[in-house]
């Protein structure tokens, strides 16, 4: 049973201060095998299959709602802003697919190399552990994603993806 009958709980005046995208990280392998992870029930109406939660907060509620976009839309009193952000970050999942396929260039001191939107952006071994990697892009170097040591080429991708795209 869903939050919208429940005595108590306001309809309106909500913000929505972020969103997750549930299978952020996942390709198209992980959809078939992670559906319980990628999905979730929305608080609000109880609808199941929400990928995209959009995160509620009321100055007259204690908690945080994770909420589906038309229960967002409806507690916002705004029916364009949450369709916004829901489409940047399926866009956004898009583009890093997108990224995820590109070919890097392997160089012969074992650094990955790609050249993207005419930057160069470096995957490299870490001269004092060879079992990490960092990523280098602009100035910047990254050796940790999602606050672990990154350990394998595909973790190294998704950080140099958010290098480049945030």
């Amino acid at each position: 049973m869903g939050l919208w009958d429940k005595e108590g709980i306001p309809h309106k005046g909500w913000e929505c201060v972020g969103m997750i995208d549930l299978g952020e990280d996942a390709d198209d392998m992980d959809f078939d095998t992670k559906k319980d992870e990628l999905y979730e029930q929305c608080e609000m109406c109880s609808q199941e299959g929400v990928r995209y939660v959009h995160l509620m907060q009321h100055p007259d509620y204690p908690d945080e709602l994770r909420v589906g976009c038309i229960c967002a839309a409806k507690m916002e009193d705004d029916y364009d802003s949450p369709s916004q952000r829901e489409r940047n970050i399926k866009n956004r999942h898009m583009r890093k697919m997108n990224f995820l396929k590109k070919e890097w260039e392997h160089r012969s001191n074992g650094n990955y190399v790609l050249k993207y939107k005419g930057k160069y952006i470096t995957i490299m071994h870490s001269k004092y552990n060879k079992n990490y990697l960092g990523v280098a892009y602009d100035d910047m170097f990254i050796w940790e994603y999602n606050h672990q040591k990154i350990r394998d080429l595909r973790t190294a991708k998704l950080a140099a993806f958010d290098i480049y795209d945030n």
